[in-house]
């Protein structure tokens, strides 16, 4: 898609859509405007002392307040009324579809400020933050750029150092040793569990969703997750994956392999010993130090795993569908059984928080003057607070990961002794940055596909082909044998493109198949 022009005529696109109803707040042009800014509640303080430090220096002729707030549910409450949220606000960058599409953010269409986020950001981040203003349709196939990255976050692995070796900590198997060891000098008859995930939601199961097989010095996807913003581009079926759910299933029924569910509460259980590690994220950094203490956090990528004979037992040769969503290179090719030995590494989404400015606060003016006035202001601020030196700011105050290109190689350049950060921390940096190359970030096209991959059922059903439990057809999704894996499998795929449940009856008898027949 060609990127529209910045300008129409003199004025831009949007200041002159229609006035939102209930909009206050009107000014006339010139005087000092006051811009309400949402960041996370843990970074408020940070970001209070560097707009104080803008407008002293820049003297912009605005105010701030800057307001503390939940990044993650900011989405949903700007989605259900925007009138009532901050005029610049942070969200979750899989929240940008379904708000530009219904036109409750602006675009960004500053010069200088695209400049910055070309120059600055990786390609993964750079492909989602661009959207439809307005719902796609034939007169509307262009895109804009809708948000400005300024922190990244990936799920890594947080391990006890007291128990867990760091050589340990770079396979599961080398985790499940170290929960037996601890089992030895237990007196309560308990058995440890060598890591939990902390959540059964598809953020946190795509640890093993996205694991990628380590083949020839580089790593292979093993599924596909509406790739290339197409709603179609789905494929869960591989037989990597059905291996990967082997090693689940061995792993969960295995005395010292991983714990599903550990409670709302997940950092008791690793601070009563219920598991030694945890696959999480740096906003559990906290967390996990109140279990353990600072002193013995330990980080790293999430680990590798090798298959076993028991894992590939019954897994044979099978064909690609020969559909549309299947790469063509692939169609009706073999794919080949998973063998033992093989090695995989858990992989992560790997996304981006963003600053996004709300169209409720520019569509609150009367005139395009005004409006136009308030939306450059907001851009510089905007501009200013995502800069890599604010970025690196934000990491040291307030463990914010950076986001911009090459922000690994910053955080392996610091020193805990001379740059006034703690060694875990710095040590948690380096273990989300790594997972960059294990990675994608979410390509969520709307508000509907995030749905679809979350709140449809598909994360329930890949617990429940874990624990092979009766949350589904239990005859037919037997997950003890390989078809039964392989229909949980098409299941939700089936529910990714779809939103729904197959009708079992419609199901191909031979799969994997193409999963769109309904």
């Amino acid at each position: 898609m060609k990127r529209k022009s910045l300008f129409l005529s003199s004025s831009l696109l949007f200041l002159t859509m229609p006035l939102l109803a209930g909009c206050g707040g009107k000014s006339s042009s010139g005087g000092t405007k006051k811009i309400v800014l949402w960041v996370g509640s843990e970074s408020a303080a940070f970001y209070k002392s560097k707009v104080a430090d803008y407008i002293a220096s820049e003297n912009p002729g605005i105010e701030v307040d800057v307001v503390p707030s939940d990044i993650g549910s900011a989405g949903g409450v700007m989605d259900k009324d925007n009138t009532t949220c901050g005029d610049i606000v942070s969200i979750a960058h899989d929240n940008i579809g379904k708000l530009s599409q219904k036109s409750l953010i602006a675009p960004i269409v500053d010069e200088d400020l695209l400049k910055q986020i070309d120059e600055d950001n990786p390609q993964g981040f750079k492909d989602v933050i661009e959207n439809y203003l307005g719902a796609p349709s034939e007169d509307n196939q262009e895109k804009y750029v809708f948000a400005v990255p300024y922190i990244s976050q990936a799920l890594f692995l947080y391990y006890d150092t007291r128990y867990v070796q760091p050589d340990e900590a770079d396979t599961f198997e080398g985790l499940e040793q170290a929960a037996a060891r601890y089992d030895t000098i237990r007196s309560d008859g308990k058995h440890t569990k060598s890591f939990l995930v902390t959540g059964t939601d598809g953020f946190n199961f795509s640890f093993q969703v996205l694991a990628r097989k380590l083949v020839d010095g580089g790593n292979v996807a093993t599924s596909r997750i509406y790739e290339g913003f197409d709603k179609n581009a789905c494929y869960e079926q591989s037989n990597d994956q059905v291996a990967v759910m082997r090693w689940l299933q061995r792993s969960h029924n295995s005395t010292n392999g991983f714990l599903l569910k550990p409670g709302s509460k997940w950092e008791i259980s690793i601070q009563q010993k219920d598991a030694l590690a945890s696959i999480g994220g740096a906003w559990q950094y906290e967390a996990f130090k109140s279990a353990v203490g600072e002193e013995n956090i330990g980080c790293k990528p999430i680990p590798t795993f090798t298959l076993t004979e028991d894992d590939v037992a019954g897994i044979e040769d099978v064909k690609y569908p020969n559909a549309d969503y299947v790469k063509e290179e692939l169609r009706g090719k073999t794919d080949p059984a998973p063998v033992a030995g093989t090695t995989y590494r858990g992989g992560s989404f790997v996304d981006c928080k963003c600053f996004v400015i709300n169209m409720a606060a520019i569509q609150k003016f009367d005139n395009s003057e005004d409006r136009e006035d308030i939306y450059y202001k907001m851009t510089k601020l905007v501009k200013y607070l995502s800069t890599k030196e604010v970025q690196k700011e934000s990491f040291k105050a307030a463990l914010n990961v950076p986001a911009f290109k090459g922000a690994d190689e910053y955080i392996a350049s610091l020193d805990p002794e001379k740059d006034d950060i703690s060694k875990s921390a710095l040590d948690m940096a380096k273990a989300q940055t790594a997972m960059n190359e294990f990675g994608i970030a979410q390509p969520f096209v709307d508000g509907k596909l995030n749905t679809y991959y979350y709140q449809s059922s598909a994360p329930d059903y890949y617990e429940q082909g874990i624990r092979n439990d009766s949350g589904i057809d239990k005859e037919y999704y037997d997950t003890s044998t390989v078809i039964g894996i392989r229909r949980v499998l098409f299941l939700i795929e089936y529910v990714w493109r779809n939103g729904k449940r197959p009708d079992i009856s419609k199901i191909s008898s031979t799969l994997p198949a193409a999963s769109d027949k309904q």
